[in-house]
């Protein structure tokens, strides 16, 4: 098979350039769906995955700046919330509690012990140690989480140096009003000293990132945080509550989007709810053009190095045989008038066409539900132009509406042999200018093919990927708040929030 390995690409005659690099997102186009969902839960990303770190940091940050007016510590700050952070990996270790910063190591057990059941915490955690359990300066307080708490105007950064607004300082001070003295001081003394034993781990459980005290200072905080009022970017209130009736109604979190998709129109006062149905359609479409894409450059591994002329030739003619009925349509626009069938049926079996490297046939199902995403769009054209509008939506690569101009549109009058043969340059033409423009300056080449000396050579191939839209990390959130019981199950508080809903 004549495909590079990144690792170790050699320098043929054609091709001097061995950097080679990986990377999502290969066409450019879903920056929409992350533009989208951005709308649809700020404040919150996937990779942040307990609400009560927004609260200790706050903390950590306030009595960090104590303690240095004070001469009680030398400690860096990075340093400081490094070992905090680690130390909360320890408390956490055997509560079967997913999301915790610095799991992994502790795991598998890299941490060094200064004495039998002591962890030596300033070994694990400062950033000049050799094995540390996390590699960004700033820990994944600064790599995750600082976005976040930047978002809610609870923290901000000079010269290099985190220190707290006043909405930090009452986050930070409802911690110091909901969590024992005693435990406190414990915390911040053990990352002081860079160490931390057993028993201290049993005495500082009540700080564990699933022991948020219901109506507490730091509860009422971190619940004002996630569900006050939405301002006019933001559709997290009202998702908040989505998700919600649809746990309510049995509807998993895996299926969440897909649920929102399907029953947009019962919640029509709500604009998540056409949210997550836009966001869906964006999905849709973005899998469509990559599963294209992947079928393309499994046709190059599969074909050898072809000239562009066959490769076109091979992909029209593999696709028209599975087009039997269709073939007869005079154009595009004839197929589109023709294609019936529910979209989430339809974008369910491309994903399993995908799954089992059906590719011949997940770009013929891609073409098909792109014809239905144009019939979709054609039918709520102006709710849709709207939402685009409303939430500065369209100047995003792979939005709806221009993502289907470009590629459905303005190619609908072509005959379905030569719009096949179209949408293969130009599926081709817009990876390599997207993967070009993301070089910069720099060496790093994200070209998953070259065409050189007349001969298509395959450099790497790239399976469809949807997007990750933070639905587990608000789930999450709502277990921490007791809005969800371990169980899976609401609770009162959640029964609360949705009978008051638009009263408060």
């Amino acid at each position: 098979m004549s495909q590079y390995k990144l690792s170790d690409i050699t320098t043929p005659f054609w091709a001097t350039n061995d950097g080679f690099k990986g990377g999502r997102d290969p066409m450019g186009i879903q920056n929409s769906s992350v533009a989208t969902y951005g709308r649809l839960l700020p404040g919150l990303t996937n990779l942040t995955g307990h609400i009560r770190y927004y609260s200790l940091y706050c903390w950590l940050i306030s009595e960090y700046k104590s303690l240095k007016i004070s001469g009680k510590t030398d400690v860096h700050q990075y340093n400081f919330i490094r070992r905090a952070e680690l130390a909360m990996a320890l408390i956490m270790k055997d509560q079967n509690i997913g999301s915790v910063v610095g799991a992994l190591f502790v795991s598998q057990q890299r941490y060094k012990l200064i004495e039998e059941g002591v962890y030596n915490l300033a070994d694990g955690a400062d950033y000049n140690s050799k094995d540390k359990y996390w590699t960004y300066q700033t820990g994944a307080f600064g790599q995750y989480y600082l976005g976040s708490l930047i978002y809610y105007n609870l923290v901000k950064i000079e010269e290099g140096w985190f220190y707290l607004l006043s909405s930090g300082d009452k986050l930070a001070s409802a911690v110091r009003k909901s969590v024992d003295k005693d435990i406190r001081d414990l915390f911040i003394d053990r990352i002081i000293k860079g160490s931390l034993s057993d028993n201290d781990i049993n005495i500082l459980n009540p700080l564990g990132l699933h022991k948020l005290s219901r109506d507490t200072a730091e509860w009422e905080s971190l619940n004002h945080l996630l569900t006050k009022p939405d301002d006019e970017n933001s559709m997290r209130r009202e998702t908040v509550l989505l998700m919600l009736k649809d746990i309510e109604n049995g509807i998993l979190v895996d299926r969440f989007v897909e649920h929102r998709f399907m029953n947009v129109n019962q919640d029509i006062d709500n604009d998540a709810a056409f949210g997550w149905y836009f966001y869906y359609l964006c999905e849709a479409f973005h899998f469509c053009i990559e599963s294209i894409f992947c079928y393309i450059l499994n046709e190059i591994s599969d074909l050898h190095n072809p000239a562009m002329k066959f490769l076109i030739e091979d992909i029209r003619e593999n696709t028209l045989s599975y087009l039997e009925e269709e073939k007869n349509y005079h154009s595009m626009d004839e197929w589109k008038e023709n294609i019936d069938g529910k979209i989430e049926d339809m974008f369910n079996d491309l994903k399993k066409h995908i799954r089992e490297k059906n590719y011949p046939q997940a770009a013929v199902q891609s073409l098909k539900l792109m014809l239905r995403l144009q019939l979709e769009f054609e039918m709520n054209k102006e709710d849709i132009l709207d939402f685009e509008n409303r939430n500065d939506l369209t100047r995003q690569r792979g939005i709806l509406s221009e993502g289907l101009k470009s590629y459905i549109t303005v190619h609908s009058s072509l005959s379905i042999e030569k719009y096949i043969e179209t949408i293969v340059y130009q599926i081709m033409q817009e990876h390599t200018i997207i993967a070009i423009g993301k070089m910069g300056n720099n060496d790093n080449d994200l070209r998953k093919f070259v065409h050189e000396d007349g001969r298509i050579v395959l450099v790497e191939i790239r399976y469809p990927t949807e997007t990750s839209p933070r639905v587990n990390s608000l789930y999450n959130f709502l277990v921490d708040l007791n809005y969800i019981d371990s169980e899976g199950k609401l609770t009162d508080i959640a029964y609360n929030y949705i009978r008051s809903y638009g009263n408060d």
